[in-house]
C-alpha cells in the first residue's frame, strides 16, 4: 500500500490516474464479478483506497493537487458509468458524497495539525448530516422497514419474532447511519495520516494519536446527549449520541494504545482489543465512556494531558 502511495505522490498525472482508476474499478467490478458479495467487497476496497489516497494527496501536497486528482477521477467515473449503466450522474455524486468530506477533513488536519480539532469538525459535519437526515429525509426509516417486510413476505407466513428483530435492526441502522459514515471517514483520514508519517519515516502519527483528547466541553455534551437519549427517546437525539460515542471511541482507543502499547506483549493485546471492539457493542460503549471520562481523570501521562486547547 505504501508503494502505491509513493507512486501516487510522484506527480499530478500519477495521482489522477491512480485515484481515477481505483474509483472506476469500484464502478465496473460489481457487475463483472460472478459472485455479488465478492464484487461488492472488491468495489469497497477500491473505493476505500481511492479515498485514502485523496486524503494523503491533500495532507502532503494541499487541496489544489487533491482537487486536480478528484476532478479527473470524477470525469472518468462519469464516462464509465454513462457507458456501462447509463448513469453519468454517478461521478458527481461520488465526488460530493464520498470525497468532499475527505477533502474538508484532510485540509483541516493539514492546516490545524490537530487530530482532535479534525475529529470535532467531523462530528460537527455529522451533526449537520443528522439534521438533514431527519428534516429532509424523514421517511427513510419507514421506507426501509417497508422494504424489509416486502422481502420477507407476508407477516403471517413468517416468524413474528424474526420479523420484529429485522425491523429493529433496520431502525438501529437508521439511527447509527451518520455515526457509521463518520467512523469510516475518520478511519480513512487516520490511515492517510499514518501513510504520510510512514512515507516521511516519522513516528509523529503514533505520538499524535496517543495524545488525542477532544476536550471537556465536547465530553460534557456527550454526557448530556447520553442522558437525554435515555430520557427523551427522540430519534435525532439518539443519532447525535451515536455520533459522539464514535468520536469518543477514538479517544478511548488512544487511551488503550497509550496503556497497552509500551507493554511487552502490547501488540498481541491490541489485536485482542480490536477483535473485541469489532465483535461486541458493549466494548465500543465502554471504550467511548473511557474516552469521555479521560478528559477529567486523565488516564495517560501528564505529557498527553487533555486540555481545552483541543476545543472546536
Amino acid at each position: 500500500m505504501l508503494a502505491l502511495a509513493r507512486f501516487t505522490l510522484k506527480g499530478p498525472y500519477q495521482a489522477a490516474a491512480v485515484v481515477g482508476l481505483l474509483a472506476m474499478f469500484a464502478v465496473v467490478l460489481p457487475p463483472m464479478v460472478p459472485h455479488a458479495a465478492f464484487g461488492i467487497l472488491a468495489a469497497s476496497i477500491c473505493m476505500w483506497l481511492s479515498s485514502t489516497l485523496v486524503g494523503l494527496i491533500i495532507l502532503t501536497q494541499g487541496s489544489v493537487s487533491g482537487l486536480k486528482a478528484i476532478g479527473v477521477s470524477i470525469l472518468g467515473i462519469t464516462l464509465v458509468a454513462w457507458v456501462l449503466i447509463g448513469a453519468p450522474e454517478l461521478g458527481l455524486w461520488t465526488g460530493i458524497v464520498q470525497w468532499l468530506p475527505i477533502i474538508l477533513l484532510s485540509q483541516t488536519l493539514r492546516s490545524s495539525k490537530s487530530l482532535a480539532l479534525t475529529m470535532l469538525f467531523g462530528a460537527f459535519l455529522g451533526a449537520i448530516g443528522v439534521a438533514g437526515q431527519y428534516l429532509l429525509w424523514g421517511g427513510f426509516e419507514t421506507e426501509l422497514v417497508s422494504q424489509v417486510i416486502q422481502r420477507m413476505g407476508q407477516l403471517e407466513q413468517q416468524d413474528a419474532t424474526l420479523v420484529e428483530r429485522n425491523i429493529q435492526l433496520v431502525r438501529l441502522f437508521v439511527l447509527a447511519m451518520v455515526a457509521l459514515v463518520y467512523m469510516l471517514i475518520m478511519a480513512i483520514v487516520l490511515v492517510a495520516r499514518w501513510m504520510q508519517a510512514n512515507l516521511a519515516e516519522s513516528k509523529g502519527f503514533g505520538e499524535e494519536f496517543r495524545a488525542l483528547a477532544l476536550g471537556k466541553p465536547a465530553a460534557a455534551i456527550a454526557l448530556l446527549l447520553m442522558v437525554l437519549s435515555f430520557w427523551a427517546q427522540l430519534p435525532w437525539i439518539n443519532s447525535l449520541m451515536f455520533l459522539l460515542v464514535i468520536a469518543f471511541m477514538f479517544q478511548g482507543i488512544a487511551v488503550v494504545h497509550s496503556k497497552l502499547g509500551p507493554r511487552r506483549q502490547g501488540r498481541l493485546l491490541l489485536v485482542l482489543f480490536y477483535i473485541l471492539l469489532a465483535v461486541f457493542p458493549q466494548v465500543v460503549a465502554l471504550t467511548a465512556i473511557t474516552g469521555v471520562i479521560d478528559n477529567w481523570l486523565v488516564f495517560r501521562k501528564k505529557s498527553v494531558k487533555p486540555n481545552d486547547e483541543n476545543e472546536l
